[in-house]
């Protein structure tokens, strides 16, 4: 919830086709399929297309060098979080051999070299290059004090 009230300025609210069908659709929280996940794999919202003249009209102000630029095509994605905005880089309790890498909050282009590094050292149970407390998976769920950080 301090997330959701930080972050509430950035929150629209819309149902799309998700809501009807999907693994986050209402059927599917209804539903008993175990294989709901199976079923849609690859999750592509469009794009919204009230943002992209704004974007590039700003990209205009900030780079006049550009000139006359136009968009070819866009793209629309689900940015992975956390509460705190820091990754979890993680092996998973209880589930022996899984280590989690998520939850770069949009930054993952400019994080990934780094916690995929973290990342095989936890796999392969290598002294870590850096201390994975901070992006342990536990501490969303163990009590820890988040700093819910914007993103």
């Amino acid at each position: 919830m301090p997330q959701f009230l930080r972050r509430l300025k950035n929150v629209r609210l819309g149902v799309g086709q998700s809501f009807v069908s999907g693994p986050d659709s209402m059927p599917a929280l209804l539903t008993n399929d175990d294989r709901i996940f199976e079923q849609n794999r690859v999750l592509d919202p469009p794009p919204l297309k009230w943002l992209v003249s704004p974007v590039v009209e700003s990209v205009r102000k900030t780079f006049p060098q550009l000139g006359e630029i136009e968009i070819d095509s866009a793209w629309g994605g689900f940015v992975d979080c956390t509460p705190d905005a820091v990754p979890v880089v993680s092996q998973v309790d209880g589930v022996e051999g899984l280590v989690l890498a998520a939850g770069c909050s949009g930054h993952g282009f400019g994080l990934g070299p780094g916690l995929g590094y973290l990342a095989a050292e936890l796999v392969v149970n290598d002294t870590p290059c850096v201390d994975p407390t901070p992006f342990r998976l536990s501490r969303l769920v163990d009590g820890s004090k988040l700093d819910i950080a914007a993103i």
